[in-house]
Formats: structure tokens, C-alpha cells, sequence
């Protein structure tokens, strides 16, 4: 009697998927004690930090407000660090975060995990008026951005270039610190890229007496300027929670 020879059948399992990196990064403890700070993301796809503190480098990667970075060591806050890094020229921007993600787990060994918190924010809605909006192309990362603009005595204009309006909800804090204390969330619901501009007095909308002649709130300059308006809301925030981090990063 003749056995059959079992059949082996040859499983080819697809390749484990990288998480994206960055073409090169050099990452240096910075012990300057200066309290200035720099991140921008140059042309050519360069991705340099200055003196900036491990909490932020955190919040940039996650795409949250540096507050909503919990836990971890006692030194987040404090510890500073340069991060020169390159990646190709048209890598977008959440693919920059992701390989900011990447080299923090690589050289600092940083583990997380995601959770969200109802807290106090800003939406950031459409007005009874409709959008005064112009439509732009989406322009190339280094274009997206507010810039300052001449303004008159007292108060703060800014000229925005390819930015879209979750872009722009997440810009306003830092660039209203004076009026806006809480993130500010996108709802309008608009769609693509936009240019436009914006002036305002900065600090009218908190001052125990306004001065009448002061020029629009931040609040009124974004309704009659821009069709927008920012309503007070407590809404579901990302916040990214640190479960392990090393404080001295890998050799480069």
C-alpha cells in the first residue's frame, strides 16, 4: 500500500509595513538656557526645532495642544532639545508627524497611548452672514501659514496664504494668546484652501472698560472680515497620554 506524501503549502505573509522615518535627523540635547524657541518646516522638506521643550516636540508629532500632552517624567516641560531632520519635499504634513512619531520612539524610546477628554474649547463656526472667503490653491507646506502684516498702532493684522480652516482653528491660539485661552476646534464644515486677512485689537474683548475706539475684538473682526465666529463649547479633545520616555535621546 502507497502513503500519500503530505502536501506542504507555501504561505507568503506580506512584509510588515514600516512606519514612515525620516531620510536623516540629528537629535542633541539643547542646555543654552534660553527661553526662545524655533520649529519650522523649511523648503526641501527640512524639519528643524530649536530649543524646544519635549512636551511640544510631543504635542507637534500627536497634532494636540501641548496641555494635552499628560503624564510622563517631571522634566517634559523642561527638558529642551534641537531636532534637525529631513524628509522629501513633498511629504504632506501629517506625514511629517508621523515620522516625528517615529524618531521620538526610535531615540527616546517613547511609548503612548491615545485617550480623549471633554474640555473647554473654542468652535470655530460658519456666521449667519456666510463665509467672506477667497479659495487658493493648497500651496506647498512651507506656504501655509499667517504671516504678520503692517498693521495701525495698537492693533495686529495677519495675511493667511493656502490655509484651510482646520489649519487656521488650530493657528489662532497662538497667534490671538491675548484673546483665545482654550484650543479651538474646526466646525465651519469649509472645504479646501483659502487666502485672506485678518485685524483686530488684540485684548479689547477681556478689558474690564473697552476702549470704544479701539478697533474690532477678535471675535467681531473674525464675523465682519471673515464670516466666521468663535463660540464657547465644551467639546471631545485628543489628548495623548506618556507611558515611557528616556531623557537622554540615542546616538545619531
Amino acid at each position: 500500500m502507497f502513503r500519500r506524501a503530505p502536501v506542504l503549502f507555501l504561505v507568503v505573509l506580506p512584509a510588515l509595513a514600516q512606519p514612515p522615518a525620516f531620510e536623516a535627523a540629528s537629535v542633541k540635547a539643547n542646555h543654552s538656557g534660553d527661553v526662545r524657541m524655533s520649529v519650522d518646516f523649511q523648503p526641501g522638506g527640512r524639519f528643524d526645532a530649536r530649543n524646544v521643550p519635549m512636551r511640544i516636540l510631543i504635542a507637534l508629532a500627536y497634532h494636540v495642544r501641548p496641555d494635552a500632552v499628560t503624564g510622563g517624567p517631571a522634566w517634559l516641560g523642561s527638558e529642551r532639545f534641537d531636532i534637525v531632520a529631513k524628509a522629501a519635499q513633498t511629504t504632506p504634513p501629517d506625514e511629517i508627524r508621523r515620522m516625528l512619531q517615529t524618531l521620538l520612539a526610535e531615540r527616546f524610546k517613547l511609548e503612548t497611548h491615545a485617550d480623549r477628554k471633554v474640555l473647554p474649547a473654542y468652535a470655530l463656526r460658519v456666521a449667519k452672514t456666510g463665509p467672506k472667503l477667497q479659495t487658493s490653491d493648497p500651496g506647498l507646506l512651507t506656504a501655509r501659514r499667517c504671516s504678520p502684516a503692517e498693521a495701525i498702532p495698537g492693533q495686529k493684522h495677519v495675511a493667511c496664504q493656502h490655509m484651510s480652516m482646520a489649519l487656521f482653528a488650530d493657528s489662532l491660539q497662538e497667534l490671538a494668546m491675548r484673546d483665545v485661552d482654550a484650543p479651538v476646534v474646526d466646525q465651519t464644515g469649509l472645504e479646501g484652501s483659502f487666502e485672506f486677512q485678518l485685524a483686530w485689537t488684540p485684548g479689547i474683548a477681556n478689558a474690564a472698560v473697552p476702549d470704544a475706539g479701539a478697533g474690532p475684538s477678535l471675535f467681531e473682526a473674525l464675523e465682519r472680515q471673515l464670516g466666521l465666529k468663535l463660540e464657547n463649547a465644551k467639546l471631545p479633545l485628543p489628548v495623548i497620554a506618556v507611558d515611557r520616555l528616556e531623557r537622554v535621546p540615542t546616538e545619531n
